[in-house]
């Protein structure tokens, strides 16, 4: 028997089996390199998704600490106007207090002349139509029907051109002043409560 020769591939199958293996690694490299940008890529959106969460973040931080500074300020502000309006109210109510001591003083007796006697102060008629008139200057109203008021309204406030807003109404200086203490008292107070209510849009 003679000697058995190698086999030999035929050189068309070489080159085939050689264009396989080219080709084999060409798609085992692309495979290789897609799964590299697709991890590049994802790496590159991870970060920058972090990147605009941590901004976002600092931003919600920085805004809250903006509104709770404003809002401390506001506070503050509004605790200073109410704590000026607290004393500037009892500051006139301490003045109307003292004025309601001297009523009796200055309302009963009087000197006619420098240097002259005290005496007691003559009587002062105020008639119903005056103190009808007095009440309707502040606002305060007319009782809306005749047959709906009170025999002590009827008095009080009778018809114009009529008789009885002649009669006396019974009303004296001592009640004209202490009304005037408390309609100040009132009108005062609420001169301080709209200055501070305008002082505080101007600071805001």
């Amino acid at each position: 028997m003679g000697a058995l020769e190698p086999f030999v591939w035929p050189r068309s199958a070489r080159i085939l089996a050689i264009v396989f293996a080219c080709l084999v690694s060409a798609i085992a490299g692309g495979a290789a390199a897609a799964g590299f940008a697709y991890s590049y890529a994802k790496a590159l959106g991870d970060t920058s998704l972090a990147n605009l969460k941590t901004q976002l973040a600092e931003t919600a931080t920085a805004a809250a600490n903006e509104s709770r500074v404003l809002l401390l300020q506001q506070v503050t502000r509004a605790n200073e106007t109410e704590a000026l309006l607290n004393a500037t109210i009892a500051q006139h109510a301490e003045e109307k207090r003292q004025l309601q001591e001297r009523i009796p003083h200055v309302s009963t007796q009087y000197i006619p002349a420098p240097g002259a006697a005290v005496k007691p102060v003559p009587r002062c008629v105020f008639t119903a139509g005056w103190v009808r008139d007095f009440n309707a200057a502040l606002g305060v109203p007319a009782p809306k029907t005749a047959a709906a008021a009170s025999a002590a309204e009827k008095t009080a406030w009778p018809a114009a051109g009529s008789d009885a807003e002649l009669l006396e109404s019974g009303v004296t200086p001592s009640d004209i002043l202490a009304h005037a203490q408390d309609y100040g008292l009132w009108a005062r107070s609420n001169l301080v409560q709209l200055n501070g209510l305008l002082d505080l849009q101007e600071k805001d």
